[in-house]
């Protein structure tokens, strides 16, 4: 299961790197701002959460196999 998380934190870790490269060209106050405000967050929690899973290496399905 280690390889499914470490899956996650590298895609979001790839998306986050892309949003943060498109950061110049965003217009504050815009709708695309606003998604992209709104992706960040997501991509954020996502990379936060797989990153912790990794460390403690948690399996969700250790106790049904």
């Amino acid at each position: 299961m280690t390889n499914v998380w470490r899956m996650f934190f590298t895609t979001s870790a790839v998306l986050l790197g892309f949003l943060l490269l498109s950061v110049p060209f965003v217009e504050p106050g815009s709708a695309t701002f606003v998604v992209s405000v709104a992706s960040f967050v997501m991509l954020a929690i996502m990379f936060v959460a797989s990153g912790a899973f990794i460390y403690v290496d948690w399996d969700p399905f250790d106790d049904l196999l």
